[in-house]
């Protein structure tokens, strides 16, 4: 446990969930997921790495009694609606705890890594977005989704002519394109290329 808690401090939060995997294998205890185990902090663990599937078989191998505990039925809650897709049901989980010192940490985390993510949906979804849409998808403030939308070049304009009767509006500025990856466009042209290359 010496190395998760070094993870922590470090904010290596993505080694954490296999630091506890590790140390629940290699116990000698039949029982080590009922001896004080930090169950919601190993959900959260997982979740933090993306691994839905592990943090459910994780949850299945909970004892009632640990399940009981309100901070692992906030992380059981908060694995479901991240199951589910349901973004404003996790952060709702998120924000609604309770933490403990040790998960704390992660859990802010794991909301930083969440709305990044968010945002990052959102610039290749759309092309227009409400603030109050954004801060929906984001778990935040209709001020604060503004802000993080213009920290990446997001334009905030208003439409239906602007004036009174005018809805805010953030233009979404799509990432460019990194070196190696193609857009649809420059995919198709290339498989064409192939293609008659093949014939």
């Amino acid at each position: 446990m010496e190395q998760v808690n070094a993870a922590l401090q470090n904010e290596d939060y993505s080694a954490v969930a296999g630091l506890l995997d590790e140390a629940e294998l290699r116990s000698p205890s039949t029982t080590v997921l009922a001896d004080g185990w930090p169950a919601a902090l190993h959900l959260l663990a997982h979740v933090y790495n993306g691994d839905l599937p592990d943090a459910r078989m994780l949850y299945k191998r909970l004892p009632d009694t640990v399940k009981a505990d309100p901070q692992v039925s906030a992380a059981w809650r908060l694995l479901q609606c991240a199951w589910q897709g349901n973004s404003e049901g996790v952060w709702r989980a998120l924000r609604a705890g309770p933490w403990s010192p040790p998960a704390a940490p992660l859990a802010t985390a794991l909301g930083e890594r969440l709305r990044v993510r968010q945002l990052d949906l959102v610039a290749a979804a759309y092309s227009h977005v409400t603030p109050a849409r954004l801060a929906a998808l984001c778990g935040c403030s209709e001020e604060e989704a503004v802000a993080a939308a213009q920290a990446r070049g997001w334009k905030l304009a208003t439409e239906g002519g602007g004036g009174e009767g005018g809805v805010a509006a953030l233009e979404v500025v799509a990432p460019p394109v990194s070196r190696g990856e193609l857009d649809s466009l420059a995919a198709l042209e290339q498989l064409s290329v192939y293609m008659t290359q093949l014939e």
